[in-house]
């Protein structure tokens, strides 16, 4: 069984999670944790599993950005790193802890996901691989995904 499956030309889908392909997919690893000050180093902890993951799927982790805020606001330096690597095209995968760490606004979410995807950027966690409501914004629209809902 191949390690990827193509679904158009240049992407694929991911049916393993050992990777190995003549061309590396280049990833972000994004971490936030929502407090003043990371006192017990959660987000070198978050970075480093990012990592380990990164290296197991055969990705080359291209650049790193963190923030200590909470999920509500978009309006994050680390988060601006990210949303610029991907307007410039230096990356095409995006790995984060779970879909909490963008948002906890089902809509921002959606809207982050709608961003990620018309870059053909894919979002990934090492614990649920292939994060469907960031790559698929469609997919939390419909499931909610348990994320909560806020007006604006």
């Amino acid at each position: 069984m191949p390690l990827f499956q193509s679904i158009e030309p240049n992407q694929y889908i991911c049916l393993e999670q050992e990777v190995s392909m003549s061309e590396s997919i280049k990833a972000w690893a994004y971490s936030r944790i929502d407090a003043p000050e990371d006192s017990h180093g959660s987000l070198k902890h978050q970075d480093q599993q990012l990592c380990e993951y990164a290296e197991k799927m055969g990705f080359e982790v291209v650049g790193h950005s963190q923030d200590l805020a909470a999920a509500y606001s978009l309006d994050r330096p680390g988060l601006k790193a990210l949303t610029d690597a991907v307007m410039e095209g230096k990356v095409n995968s995006l790995l984060v802890m779970d879909s909490f760490r963008i948002s906890l606004d089902l809509k921002k979410t959606a809207a982050y996901g709608a961003f990620l995807q018309s870059f053909g950027v894919r979002t990934y966690s090492p614990d649920q691989g292939l994060l469907e409501e960031l790559s698929t914004p469609e997919a939390i629209m419909k499931t909610g995904n348990n994320i909560q809902q806020t007006s604006e």
